[in-house]
């Protein structure tokens, strides 16, 4: 019965390649992570909190966080011949927050990233986000992609680029496109982008789509209220098949520096049979309020401050 059922299977894989190959297909949806702490890998600074919320980073200087779904994604399609290999098609969204801190600019960002290991040993904070160091960045042993959200200037760039952007990291830092500022177009006027800021605090939708036969790359934000637009943000025609290996994790990588900010992952879906499920957004976790009640408005402070002068007067001698 045995040799039988091996026969069978084995006769399947000859005669029927691509219904072998689809049935690997992944698809997944997390509203928040709570009682979800099984499906994910975390290390460093990264934790699912009681609230479900996924932190990859808090406000401490020079730390990275990872979190990683737990099982590899076959993202590689072998199904014509043994010697013919194809990067099938994936889709994700997710729903992030970056918390800056009370006062200044916060730094740096976190990428959604591919990567053949679940571990990145030796990855450095500031702009190597946690993914890549000093000795192995831009080496096409890597095998990684990444999607970055950073609030700094990228590395080794002149000192007046923009900070707040998103850009495509293909085995390194340096990245072949990039939207700078970060920004999103209305639905009905693709014409007309309007910059975000990412390092808000507010929540802010990402969707990033891999066209395994077109060959093209799309990334597109928007506040979380808002529709996808239409429009990408960004587009890169690139086969990423010589990138990437027979199977991946998938997930994310942060870090901070000098400056540092909290970056946050309130939901997340990823598919590759297809469009990403959405994301519900009422039934996602709410980002910390005892954390974004540290960014006072001016006024704010300046009240603040005129009522502390008045009761050192009032209290004085």
């Amino acid at each position: 019965m045995t040799l039988s059922l091996c026969f069978f299977a084995f006769l399947c894989l000859i005669l029927f390649p691509d219904h072998v190959a689809q049935s690997q297909n992944v698809e997944f949806v997390f509203h928040g992570f709570k009682g979800q702490e099984a499906s994910l890998i975390t290390e460093g600074a990264s934790f699912t909190k009681p609230t479900g919320l996924l932190r990859l980073t808090n406000r401490s200087n020079f730390v990275t966080g990872h979190a990683f779904y737990t099982k590899p994604v076959p993202i590689i399609n072998r199904s014509s011949s043994s010697s013919s290999r194809n990067a099938y098609s994936f889709s994700t969204s997710f729903v992030f927050c970056i918390i800056p801190p009370g006062s200044g600019r916060g730094g740096h960002g976190f990428a959604f990233i591919l990567s053949p290991d679940k571990h990145l040993p030796g990855a450095q904070d500031e702009h190597y986000l946690g993914i890549f160091k000093e000795s192995n960045d831009g080496n096409s042993s890597n095998h990684i992609f990444a999607v970055e959200f950073d609030t700094v200037k990228g590395y080794n760039e002149p000192s007046d680029s923009e900070g707040n952007h998103v850009g495509i990291n293909i085995n390194g830092m340096s990245n072949p496109v990039a939207a700078r500022p970060a920004a999103y177009s209305e639905q009905g006027n693709e014409q007309n982008e309007r910059d975000i800021k990412l390092e808000s605090g507010d929540r802010i939708l990402a969707w990033i789509e891999y066209d395994g036969q077109q060959k093209v790359v799309n990334v597109t934000i928007s506040p979380a209220k808002k529709p996808k637009p239409s429009k990408p943000l960004i587009t890169l025609q690139k086969d990423l098949t010589s990138i990437l290996l027979d199977s991946m994790y998938v997930g994310f990588s942060a870090s901070t520096g000098e400056k540092s900010s909290s970056h946050y992952i309130l939901g997340w879906s990823f598919s590759t049979k297809g469009v990403a499920p959405p994301l519900n957004l009422s039934q996602l976790p709410a980002p910390p309020p005892e954390e974004k009640s540290l960014s006072f408005k001016p006024q704010v402070t300046a009240v603040t401050a005129t009522l502390s002068v008045l009761t050192i007067i009032l209290l004085g001698p």
